[in-house]
């Protein structure tokens, strides 16, 4: 049995291989561990950086320009809010905690971001 494949069906393939190995490669370069203080102290989160990791892993179920429930709910003025849905307060911790163990519709990402990636997005939530 012989199977015939167009040049534009081959031409669509060879771009999807492409595109797939650049998502990988720069998903490699963002997950390179940042160089620790010499201290030793904490390294606070950076906002822009927790933007980057927000819209590529949180973007899909949140707003960040609303307050309107997306998948899950809209995240505009979080922390002015100051409590979940539930009436738990938010902090640092809290979104800490839930990003990482998730909720009740939300799943974990505990094993999907680095520590790092965490503190970055918690700091990126504050500036919404």
């Amino acid at each position: 049995m012989r199977i015939r494949v167009s040049r534009n069906t081959l031409l669509l393939a060879l771009a999807l291989v492409t595109a797939a190995a650049v998502v990988f490669a720069q998903a490699g370069e963002k997950r390179m561990t940042p160089a620790k203080p010499a201290n030793g102290a904490a390294m606070a989160g950076s906002g822009a950086k927790g933007k980057k990791v927000f819209d590529l892993q949180c973007a899909v179920c949140h707003y960040t320009g609303a307050d309107a429930k997306k998948i899950g709910p809209g995240l505009k003025g979080l922390m002015k809010r100051g409590k979940y849905a539930d009436g738990r307060p938010i902090d640092d911790a809290s979104l800490k905690d839930w990003i990482e163990k998730g909720g009740k519709n939300m799943p974990s990402f505990k094993e999907v971001l680095k520590p790092e990636e965490i503190r970055d997005v918690v700091a990126y939530m504050k500036t919404l």
